[in-house]
């Protein structure tokens, strides 16, 4: 019900992931298809409305496990995409403990939490109400380190039961330490320091990684939820070698 990424998670071994941000559904279909072991549908900054969402939550193969970013920490926003059949949720800026308790809780039904009941496709339109229930409380909760004030709080918001993993957004945090980038030397502490907490912890982590330096440097810090680029990078960067090397073939000919 919740695809290969718990048990990656479990087992300490690395998932590979992608960002989907391009509103069709074969943009996740053809990613899942290729073998990444998890896909995140972001909510807060790509143009996907929720008619869209579920079509492309719909397309996911292979066993994939589908996460969605919320646009807010809200649980509004929470339930409904756990009822379209989401496996878990990343909350964004989670700055504190509350923010965290919130998140969990917003995951849970009563009496454990605060989530509507309404599972819908979820559950099979009702087809398959009772195994849904009975494993809702394992939909995976992955909290945003990604501010100076989160940092601060990394062991606070990581100690909270139901936090289930723990993921760097690299380019708020290094803007939110007067950076552009995770390279510079006081951001690269920041991660380091988040992700020995997450260690001490047992807390699963992980960063999105464009790049070679960025996944070795996130690998060598024991993350393993990792992001390898989105679908619009991969969009961008093969249509620039495929562009780049078709000038170089006609150059080389006149």
């Amino acid at each position: 019900m919740f695809g290969k990424l718990p048990t990656l998670l479990k087992e300490g071994k690395p998932a590979w992931g992608a960002w989907i941000t391009i509103g069709n559904p074969e943009s996740p279909e053809m990613l899942s298809s290729l073998g990444f072991d998890w896909l995140l549908f972001d909510l807060e900054h790509a143009p996907l409305d929720y008619q869209l969402l579920e079509y492309m939550l719909m397309s996911v193969r292979n066993d994939a496990t589908p996460l969605v970013r919320v646009p807010h920490n809200n649980p509004v926003y929470v339930k409904k995409v756990l009822d379209m059949g989401a496996a878990g949720v990343l909350f964004p800026m989670v700055n504190s403990k509350e923010d965290a308790l919130l998140a969990v809780r917003s995951t849970r039904y009563p009496p454990k939490g605060i989530r509507g009941v309404g599972p819908r496709r979820a559950a099979m339109y009702g087809l398959n109400r009772e195994e849904y229930m009975s494993k809702a409380d394992d939909v995976l909760v992955v909290v945003q380190i990604e501010s100076k004030e989160a940092v601060d709080n990394a062991e606070e918001i990581l100690s909270v039961e139901g936090v289930s993993a723990f993921f760097i957004g690299p380019n708020d945090l290094s803007f939110s330490l007067g950076y552009r980038s995770w390279k510079e030397s006081p951001v690269r502490k920041a991660i380091e320091k988040v992700a020995e907490i997450g260690s001490s912890l047992r807390v699963p982590g992980g960063m999105y990684c464009w790049g070679e330096k960025a996944i070795s440097f996130a690998l060598n810090l024991g993350l393993r939820l990792i992001a390898l680029g989105s679908d619009y990078r991969y969009l961008v960067y093969g249509a620039s070698e495929m562009l780049k090397r078709a000038r170089e073939i006609s150059k080389n000919l006149t």
